[in-house]
Order: C-alpha cells, then sequence, then structure tokens
C-alpha cells in the first residue's frame, strides 16, 4: 500500500509538471523518427521511436501527452526498486525504504520528465536486475526466458545496456551461478535475446553499421568529458550526497551471500563507464545499490538504532525537495529561462525557442520570390532544429525539413537544384557546396536565452554547386 501511494506520488508530480515546458530537442527528433519509422537509426534502436509514433497516435503531437510515458515509467520505476529489495532478501522496511529512495532519486527525477531512450533503457536495466535477483533467491532456471527477453528489448531500447549484460556474464562465470551453463536454460533465452534485436540488427548490416561508426565518433569527439574524477563527481550528485552512505551499503550488501553475482556486474559496469561513459549511463544501477543498501540497513538495524531507518528515509525526502528545482521543471518557463537554471541544468534551456526558430525560418521562406519558393529546400545543421521545423512548420506551409547529422542523413531529399534556405550551417561551409550563399537573419528566441540556438544564423544560397549524389556526403555528421 505504502509503495503503491509513493509510485502514484511520483506520477503525480510527474504530471503537474511535465507539460510546463516545451519540446525538448531530442525530443523533436524522436518525433520525427517517429513519422519515419524504421527497426533502426543511427543513434538508438528503434522502440522509443515507436513509443512516440503510438503517443501521436493517441495524443496529437502533445508535450504533456508525450511526457506521460516516462512519467508512468518513473513510476514503475519506485515499484522495481521495491522489488529488488524483496528478492535480495529485505523485509516491509527495506521495501519501504527503497522504494523512498527511487522515488527520491535525483537521477530518476530528473530523467523521467524528459522523453527520451534514458527513461525506458531504466526500466529495462531494472527490470534484468529484478529477474536476475528473482533468479539468484529461488534458483529457478525458466527465468532465464525473461531474462532474454528482457534484455532483447533493452537491446531495442538503448544500446548502454550491453554493459549490463557484460557484467552480468562476467558475475555469472565468477559465481556459483555458472552452473546454470551446464543446462539448455541460459542458451535459450540468449535466443530469445538474439531474436528480439535481430531486425536492427539486419537494418545495421543494410545501412553499413552506423551505430558502431557513430558511438566510434562520439566516444572520440568527446574523449576529453570522459575523466574518471568528473565521472565520480557526477555519481555524488546523481544520487545525491545524503544517499551516498546507503549507496555503499548496497555494494557490500551485494557481494555477501548469493547475491554475489549481481555485485559482480555492478562493479563491471561501474568500471566500464568509470573508464569510457558519461556519468547517467550508470543512473539504472543507482536503484539496485540504494535497493541493497534499505536491505542492509534493515539487517543492520533490526535489533538496535531503529530510528537510523526513518531518519535515512527523511534525509531522502528532503534531499530530493532541495534538488528539486534541478530535477524538474518546477519553476515557471519565462523564471527558468532567466535564471542561472538553464546553464546549471542545459536540457532546460533546450526547450526554449523552437517556435520562435520555426517562425524566423517561415519569415525567410515567405520572403523568397513565389516561383523560387516551391523549389526551395530547408536545410539544418542539427537534428534539434529540423525537428522543430518539421513539428512546428506544416502550419505555417513550410516544407519538410533534411539535414546530414545522424538518421537524417538517410532521409535525404528527393531532389535538391533550387535556393537552399540553411539553420545553423557555417556561411563558409555552405559558400563551397552552394552559389549565391547570404546571411539573412540570426535566430533569437523571446527570453534572450544564450542556449545552443540562440545567435546560428539563417543563410540563403541561390544554387548547388554539386549534384545531389555528390553534395550529400559532405553534409554526413555520425557525431
Amino acid at each position: 500500500m505504502i509503495i503503491g501511494g509513493l509510485a502514484l506520488a511520483v506520477l503525480a508530480l510527474h504530471l503537474a509538471t511535465n507539460g510546463l515546458y516545451g519540446f525538448h530537442r531530442d525530443e523533436l527528433y524522436y518525433l520525427d523518427s517517429a513519422r519515419r519509422l524504421a527497426w533502426g537509426f543511427v543513434d538508438y534502436p528503434p522502440l522509443t521511436p515507436a513509443i512516440a509514433r503510438l503517443s501521436e497516435l493517441i495524443f496529437g503531437t502533445n508535450v504533456w501527452g508525450l511526457r506521460l510515458w516516462p512519467s508512468l515509467a518513473g513510476a514503475l520505476l519506485v515499484v522495481l526498486a521495491a522489488q529488488i529489495a524483496h528478492e535480495l532478501g529485505g523485509g516491509r522496511n527495506a521495501r519501504i525504504l527503497a522504494a523512498i529512495g527511487a522515488a527520491a532519486s535525483p537521477v530518476l527525477l530528473g530523467a523521467n520528465w524528459l522523453f527520451e531512450t534514458v527513461t525506458f533503457d531504466q526500466v529495462t536495466w531494472l527490470v534484468c536486475l529484478w529477474l536476475t535477483a528473482r533468479l539468484l533467491k529461488t534458483g529457478d532456471r525458466r527465468l532465464w526466458l525473461a531474462l532474454g527477453a528482457a534484455a532483447g528489448i533493452g537491446l531495442e531500447t538503448k544500446y548502454t545496456i550491453v554493459a549490463l549484460i557484460a557484467g552480468l556474464g562476467v558475475g555469472i562465470v565468477l559465481t556459483p551461478l555458472r552452473r546454470d551453463l551446464r543446462s539448455p536454460w541460459p542458451w535459450l533465452g540468449l535466443g530469445i535475446a538474439l531474436l528480439t534485436v535481430l531486425p536492427n540488427l539486419i537494418w545495421q548490416l543494410a545501412n553499413g553499421w552506423p551505430s558502431i561508426a557513430y558511438t566510434l565518433n562520439h566516444h572520440a569527439a568527446q574523449s576529453g568529458d570522459f575523466a574518471p574524477a568528473t565521472f565520480l563527481s557526477d555519481q555524488i550528485a546523481l544520487i545525491g550526497p545524503l544517499a551516498i552512505g546507503v549507496w555503499l551499503a548496497g555494494w557490500w550488501w551485494l557481494f555477501s551471500g548469493r547475491r554475489r553475482a549481481l555485485g559482480v556486474a555492478a562493479l563491471v559496469v561501474f568500471l566500464i563507464y568509470l573508464l569510457a561513459g558519461k556519468g547517467y549511463y550508470i543512473g539504472p544501477l543507482h536503484p539496485l545499490l540504494l535497493s541493497a543498501g534499505a536491505c542492509a540497513l534493515e539487517a543492520w538495524t533490526r535489533r538496535r538504532a531503529g530510528w537510523l531507518r526513518p531518519v535515512t528515509a527523511i534525509a531522502l525526502v528532503l534531499q530530493a525537495g532541495v534538488l528539486l528545482p534541478i530535477a524538474l521543471p518546477i519553476v515557471p518557463e519565462a523564471v527558468m529561462a532567466r535564471s542561472t537554471l538553464a546553464s546549471i541544468r542545459t536540457d532546460f534551456a533546450d526547450t526554449i525557442g523552437w517556435q520562435d526558430l520555426v517562425a524566423e525560418v517561415a519569415t525567410v521562406y515567405r520572403d523568397l520570390p513565389a516561383p523560387r519558393r516551391s523549389s526551395a529546400v530547408l536545410l539544418a545543421d542539427n537534428y534539434g532544429e529540423a525537428g522543430a521545423i518539421n513539428t512546428y512548420g506544416p502550419a505555417l506551409r513550410l516544407p519538410t525539413a533534411v539535414s546530414g547529422e545522424l538518421t537524417y542523413y538517410y532521409w535525404r531529399p528527393a531532389t535538391l537544384d533550387g535556393p537552399v534556405i540553411s539553420v545553423g550551417l557555417d556561411p563558409a561551409f555552405l559558400a563551397t557546396l552552394f552559389d549565391g550563399c547570404a546571411q539573412v537573419a540570426t535566430v533569437s528566441n523571446s527570453y534572450g536565452l544564450q542556449n545552443q540556438e540562440a545567435g546560428v544564423p539563417i543563410v540563403v544560397c541561390s544554387a548547388p554547386r554539386l549534384p545531389l549524389n555528390e553534395l550529400w556526403p559532405h553534409l554526413k555528421s555520425f557525431q
């Protein structure tokens, strides 16, 4: 009852706040991907765009409707955290504390107000961890089939789950769970996972494995950001400083008894992303460690220091309250845009100005002579710009925008003969590909917020210098 109430409280909090800001640049990309469903995309698998397509069918192009899905996922994560605590040997107090930890988790609250792969990735990770914990507790080898299905769905959600699969593999080999490898069940589960992800693998093969190219390029471009010290400091912000003690207790609990396979898996994941990842990549591990820590705390305080459990719960809730303005959009948009919040949490800033950008492009488009307007192409530098034009542009009678970034590269125009209106691309670079280029406007927003799009140029070019087949590869960007 208490756990269900906490899940509903998280859902209510998200539903009350998730429509206060406009679409995020990533959400605009997912919406465009939803309009062109396929078995794969350059930088993510197909499940999240499919959910976005379902959302558009039900709610239309609506911020609140799109973000309903991560809101529901956020509530589910609270329940899953409590279930993991149960499978790890926790009693009622541990389950409640685990649910409180998940409900008050900065990383979960911060992720689940936006419609992104991160949200659904968290769900698939926790389902896999819950099934593994149950397998370790019960020894029921049929659970390998469910674990394989969950891992397969995870691979169709976000590729970062590969680290968890690797961690579980190491945990199986290094612990008594390896005995199960002599039975057919783990291999049947592996087969289910491979069959689930097979359509995406076929798409990757047919398109030259673009997701691998993107991953390598992305990692090389941001290699300076992958510093262990930064990664560790990020964890303090993501779990909250007051939760560190519970988190560390969770590590101890996982490495004791029959739970060692999960402890090894968590350690492998942590090390992988410590050396080659971003801080939020291991966000789904935090509920596992907090749930394990809740079990440890319950065991340690069963006969002494019972006051420590309610004090810990109160501390987690108070911490969430302090961090809430950073985690969720509870501050009005106009106030946020003129405060330091926009620089502290760039996700907030990335929801500002898209309709202003599209209106400015529409003004430039309408200023073209009518005969040239019919053949004009709107060329965006990045997916946020292209997604915004394709979301808000139809109401202003704008043509579909194209881009060379990520999956947009595969959605190239059928022809490119007439004038080009470019958004965000460097005028000097455009002059190498097109004739008659001139900057005619600069993107701004109604708040004067200096976000990623503020100040980018809008350029009009008269005609391409190269045929489309030769020109288009120059615009390709898989970073």
